[in-house]
């Protein structure tokens, strides 16, 4: 069995900047949805990015860190404790922003995890040691939470 590109298949590389400040290493997964449309996603676990195509100033260049730097004159050349050697470049062009669920307008929303809230009373406190000597007369007469 090959692993072979076909002649259909393309490699395209975009440079792709968030809004929101994000950390890529975090996520487990990373998928990413519709890039040869206008408006691509970028899944991260469960967090969603949309983002636009826009032209940059100029061209984005890529670099990887060099394992095996080299120098031309070893006595008088000194290398740097990180040094990095130009991999690709690019002028694709991504600019992502967190994405929002909305309900659409039209549809009742339902929250399954939503519980009856129809037996709890409104208290209306005058001062926070009211409220405080009110629910520590509750506490204390609820045998949930007596003390052994």
């Amino acid at each position: 069995m090959s692993n072979d590109i076909s002649d259909s298949e393309e490699e395209i590389l975009v440079y792709a900047e968030f809004e929101d400040t994000v950390n890529i290493e975090k996520f487990r997964s990373v998928h990413v949805l519709g890039i040869n449309e206008q408006s691509p996603i970028i899944q991260m676990d469960d967090t969603f990015f949309t983002g636009k195509f826009e032209q940059p100033l100029g061209t984005y260049l890529f670099f990887e860190e060099d394992p095996d730097p080299k120098t031309e004159d070893p006595l008088f050349d000194k290398l740097a404790e990180k040094n990095l050697k130009y991999t690709c470049k690019t002028k694709k062009y991504l600019n992502m922003e967190h994405a929002y669920v909305t309900p659409k307008e039209g549809h009742l929303v339902q929250n399954p995890k939503q519980e009856n809230t129809d037996d709890i009373e409104v208290e209306n406190f005058k001062s926070v040691q009211e409220a405080l000597e009110k629910f520590k007369t509750h506490f204390e007469s609820d045998p949930k939470f007596a003390s052994d």
